[in-house]
């Protein structure tokens, strides 16, 4: 009888767990059939694996909430509780709060005799100074925390920048140190630095020309002197936007390169350092061009208008050919990809510029064609993935390993928790484990450092008794023999002497 109980006991437990499991199941299938977008990352094979949503759609600030339309507006920035929007086709800068409400608009510089034009770039610094991109004017201008004017700084003074050639800055962004960098229309050596008094500094960071052998050789040894004009043609690539991070680097992306140049796998995102140099990690099995399938069925390739940065190492980028958010780690592995063009409430049309809130809670991301801004939140499971790499990057080896095995419970296929736990692994010493995790994670990089530091480990633990004990097998031997040519010797002696 009481076995009978016990049986009817489990097989309701059973029935439970399968009902709560069944609705779960149920809820995020939900949940993804509502979504106008999937969520999907690259595996180490560079194929497509679906995963649960790292952010969800929430909400569209539209004309209705700001009270004002916006028109052609082109950049979009985040400074505390602020949203600070270029709109563009109204030359204004408007300041709003998380909700849209607006708290004012900037529309003159020097006096109300000197308006703004056509500003396509904003940035804020911790101060809440407050430059603008005046595109139209061909200049930058700085105001106070309050709106007030400041300062305005013109075309710079070089030689190496044609009088005939128009003076347009786009996108600004300024360190911590003061310098201002910004992008400018038509200049192709890289970005236009000024100092913090506004003294033109020269170029950063020039993209480099990318030449096929192919056209070095035909260029020199076979063209015509026409035809080498022509291919003279062949110039630096223009950034298309720029991020400067907590440690005053500047993140830049490209994207009018070639297909050839993105099928060779390009440097379409760039971290530059104060001198210029490229310093952007490219650990991953793929490179960072946003959509890979591009490289195999022919697609549009993504095109990559703005980025955001984490303290922590991680970074968003925007695609406004597919409108796609793609977002990787500090190594540029791929974390999770989201969003998508389309009509429905979510998709985007036009998207040109994203903001993202602290600790990555909400992603803001303007669509210059729907006049709004799209609303993201994260999800349970993006908090534990982000939150795992946060962690890791501070040093808690402990909480990073809680929020890893959090993100299995959600997605036990995630090659980046098995990677994360790896390195967590890696950096309390236990390298077994370690290497055992970078196996499950397909990270090849990573396992053979993890072998190098436990074949180490190996050799100190063990190399001093396999050594004593070799030299007491050797001594022991040496005994034996020793023992046995004295016993021989003596037989002889013995011998001789008997036949004496």
């Amino acid at each position: 009888m009481g076995y009978q109980k016990l049986l009817c006991r489990s097989l309701a437990a059973a029935l439970a767990a399968g009902v709560l499991v069944g609705g779960v199941l149920t809820e995020a299938a939900e949940v993804r059939a509502e979504m106008p977008y999937d969520t999907y990352s690259y595996n180490y094979w560079g194929e497509e694996v679906q995963e649960p949503h790292s952010y969800l759609y929430s909400r569209t600030i539209s004309s209705k909430e700001l009270g004002s339309s916006l028109n052609y507006p082109s950049d979009l920035f985040l400074r505390d509780d602020r949203l600070y929007i270029a709109d563009t086709g109204n030359s204004r800068i408007l300041i709003t709060d998380f909700s849209g409400n607006l708290l004012s608009e900037i529309t003159y510089a020097d006096g109300e005799a000197d308006r703004l034009k056509e500003p396509q770039g904003v940035f804020v610094t911790k101060e809440g100074h407050i430059y603008v991109a005046d595109t139209g004017n061909g200049r930058i201008v700085e105001y106070d925390e309050n709106g007030g004017f400041i300062r305005s700084i013109g075309r710079p003074v070089t030689t190496l920048i044609a009088d005939s050639q128009v003076y347009s800055p786009t996108r600004v962004v300024v360190d911590g140190a003061g310098r201002i960098y910004a992008i400018a229309y038509g200049i192709n050596m890289g970005l236009v630095e000024f100092s913090a008094s506004g003294d033109f500094q020269g170029f950063m960071g020039a993209a480099r020309v990318s030449v096929s052998m192919f056209e070095y050789i035909w260029k020199n040894y076979f063209s015509t002197e026409a035809q080498k004009q022509r291919m003279e043609t062949i110039i630096p690539t223009e950034y298309s936007n720029i991020f400067a991070d907590n440690e005053d680097f500047i993140y830049a992306t490209i994207n009018n390169l070639s297909d050839e140049d993105l099928a060779g796998g390009a440097d379409v995102v760039r971290r530059l350092n104060p001198t210029g140099v490229d310093v952007l990690r490219r650990l991953a099995a793929y490179p960072i061009i946003g959509d890979l399938a591009s490289t195999t069925y022919g697609y549009d390739w993504s095109s990559f208008v703005d980025i955001a940065a984490t303290d922590y190492g991680c970074y968003f980028i925007l695609d406004d050919e597919d409108g796609k958010i793609f977002a990787y780690d500090n190594d540029g592995n791929s974390l999770f990809v989201f969003g998508r063009n389309g009509v429905r409430e979510g998709n985007f049309q036009k998207p040109v510029s994203l903001a993202v809130a602290d600790e990555e809670k909400t992603i803001f991301v303007l669509d210059n064609t729907l006049n709004s801004i799209l609303v993201f939140d994260i999800t349970d499971y993006g908090s534990h993935l982000l939150g795992a790499i946060r962690k890791n990057n501070l040093g808690d080896a402990e909480g990073s390993t809680r929020e890893w095995q959090e993100v299995l419970k959600y997605n036990s296929n995630s090659e980046m928790a098995y990677i994360g736990l790896g390195k967590t692994n890696l950096t309390e010493g236990k390298y077994k484990e370690a290497m055992e995790y970078f196996e499950l994670g397909n990270n090849r990089k990573y396992y053979s450092k993890a072998f190098s530091y436990y074949r180490k480990e190996l050799m100190e633990r063990y190399l001093t008794k396999f050594v004593i004990t070799a030299a007491v097998v050797f001594l022991a031997v040496w005994l034996v023999k020793k023992g046995l040519r004295g016993r021989r010797w003596v037989g002889e002696i013995r011998c001789y002497m008997e036949n004496r």
